[in-house]
C-alpha cells in the first residue's frame, strides 16, 4: 500500500505515535493469522502485541521490495512459531476425555460426523494439530486455513517451493495419522 510507504516514511524521520496508525491499519491481520496459532484470546493479544513490538524494532530492516503487509504477516508467523515451540512441552495439556463424547464418536463414525458441532471439530482438529511440529503446523495453517500459495508461504517463512510442497505433503499425512492414532487410542 502506498499509505503504508508514506507512514513508514513518516516513522522514520521520527513520527513515531504514526506507528500506532500502522497497528490500527494491520490489527485484524494480524489477529487473524495469530489466531490460527492460539485459541486463547489473551494470549493471541500478547502475540500481537510481540509482533507489533519486533516490526517496529525491525523498522529499518523492511526495504519495501514486498508489501508491508507481508512482511509484518512474516513476523505474526514467526511469532507464533516461537509460541509454539515455548508451548510444545504443554501440547498434550488437553485429554481427549476433555474433548467430550461426541468427539470421540465423531472419530470413530463417518456418518455422524455432521452432527458434531463446529466448536467441537475445531477443538478435535487442534488438538491432531499440536501432534505436529510447529513448522508443519505453519505451512499446513497457511495453506489450508488461511488459502495462501505456495508463493506467499515462501515469503512468509522463507523455505522454497519445493520444500513447501514437501513439507505440506508430510505434514498433512501426520495429521491423518494423528487422527487415526486419537481414534485407536479411544476404541
Amino acid at each position: 500500500m502506498n499509505d503504508d510507504a508514506e507512514l513508514l516514511g513518516r516513522i522514520r524521520n521520527g513520527a513515531l505515535d504514526d506507528f500506532a496508525k500502522i497497528v490500527r491499519r494491520h490489527q485484524s491481520k494480524v489477529f487473524g493469522i495469530l489466531h490460527r496459532y492460539e485459541r486463547d484470546a489473551h494470549r493471541v493479544e500478547d502475540l500481537a502485541q510481540e509482533t507489533f513490538v519486533k516490526a517496529f524494532r525491525a523498522l529499518e530492516q523492511f526495504d519495501g521490495r514486498a508489501p508491508f503487509e507481508h512482511w509484518l504477516a512474516r513476523i505474526a508467523v514467526r511469532t507464533a512459531l516461537d509460541h509454539l515451540r515455548r508451548e510444545k512441552p504443554r501440547r498434550h495439556e488437553i485429554g481427549l476425555p476433555e474433548l467430550g463424547e461426541d468427539a470421540l464418536d465423531w472419530l470413530r463414525s463417518d456418518n455422524e460426523r455432521d452432527d458434531l458441532g463446529a466448536r467441537q471439530a475445531a477443538e478435535l482438529l487442534d488438538l491432531a494439530l499440536r501432534e505436529l511440529s510447529p513448522a508443519d503446523r505453519v505451512v499446513l495453517t497457511l495453506q489450508e486455513l488461511e488459502w495462501r500459495s505456495v508463493k506467499e508461504i515462501c515469503e512468509i517463512t522463507g523455505s522454497s517451493s519445493v520444500a513447501v510442497r514437501v513439507r505440506a505433503l508430510r505434514a498433512r499425512a501426520r495429521l491423518r495419522q494423528a487422527l487415526e492414532k486419537l481414534t485407536k487410542e479411544k476404541s
